[in-house]
């Protein structure tokens, strides 16, 4: 009987778990160091503390030692490294606050699509997030990544560490390439920041990693009102072109009737009204102020990712 039971149980079917996307982290370590985020100069004395703040005294975390200059308390003298440097030496401290941002993954339909270069947009989705999330961890910023059924619950949930970005990961995954049977109620990018301006996360950095579509959709007054006051970086990951066969309408779950996928007029008129639709939106993040970059390549992302922290605009 025993026996018996052990072969049904071999007989089984077997799950096939899907493959883990993550960027290559031993790469992006080396990149760490290369982040200074987009205008930290300008938010260090900033009311709403939202950013690390340079003081002296008690109560702060020791940051670094420098030159004593007139003024300097005494109190902050480091005479161990006085005598070791011949020249007074001081502690410098920073306010025990962190800064803050929110990861927006769009998990909409059209993410469904290729890429230009023939990749999966939503493999994109989750290495370019991945690695903006990460480099600013390593940056010493806390995060929130909006993703799965909770994302209302994450808006106002910051943290870092490993723990908290592989799970922030794995959910982000499942809601990107969740089963249709099992629908996971994941809000439009536009839904997200209207969220945003209703609550109280003045300060907070938003990172967007969308679609043009993602993009057209939000509205401009919005956009500006998000992007007052607080760092808004964005990521438009390219749409394939529509120039080869069994071409597949992610929102209309169909595919293309051949004969249109490969008329070469209708292929000049899409592309000309997606040229229209991106200046568009490249001039709405320019009046409002984002820091943005477009993602044709996967191999392009570290690199593009980390001019965008820096305020670097890639287009």
């Amino acid at each position: 009987m025993a026996k018996a039971k052990e072969k049904k149980e071999k007989a089984k079917p077997e799950v096939k778990k899907m493959q883990r996307i993550r960027p290559n982290y031993e790469a992006l370590d080396s990149l760490s160091s290369m982040v200074h985020f987009i205008q930290y100069g300008r938010t260090l004395d900033r009311s709403d503390g939202a950013f690390p703040s340079v003081f002296r005294g008690q109560s702060m975390e020791f940051e670094d030692l420098r030159p004593y200059v007139p003024g300097d308390n005494l109190r902050d003298m480091d005479w161990k490294s006085t005598s070791r440097a011949g020249i007074p030496m001081v502690r410098n401290y920073v306010g025990d606050k962190r800064k803050q941002i929110i990861f927006i993954a769009d998990t909409g339909k059209t993410m469904k699509g290729t890429m230009p270069d023939g990749n999966d947009k939503r493999e994109c989705v989750m290495l370019s997030l991945g690695t903006a999330a990460y480099l600013s961890m390593r940056s010493g910023a806390d995060i929130s990544i909006i993703c799965g059924d909770d994302w209302k619950s994450r808006l106002n949930h910051f943290e870092r560490g490993g723990g908290y970005f592989e799970e922030s990961m794995d959910l982000m995954q499942h809601a990107l390439f969740k089963d249709t049977e099992k629908k996971v109620e994941c809000p439009e990018v536009w839904e997200v920041i209207d969220m945003i301006l209703d609550m109280p996360l003045r300060g907070v950095s938003i990172c967007l990693v969308t679609d043009l579509k993602g993009m057209y959709d939000i509205p401009e007054k919005a956009l500006r009102a998000a992007a007052s006051g607080r760092e808004f970086y964005a990521f438009e990951i390219s749409d394939g072109t529509f120039d080869r066969r069994n071409y597949y309408d992610v929102l209309s779950d169909r595919f293309i009737p051949g004969f249109f996928s490969r008329s070469k007029k209708l292929s000049e008129e899409i592309w000309k009204k997606q040229e229209e639709y991106q200046t568009q939106v490249r001039n709405k993040l320019r009046r409002c102020g984002v820091v943005y970059a477009y993602l044709e390549d996967e191999k392009e992302i570290p690199e593009t990712v980390t001019k965008v922290l820096n305020g670097e605009i890639t287009d």
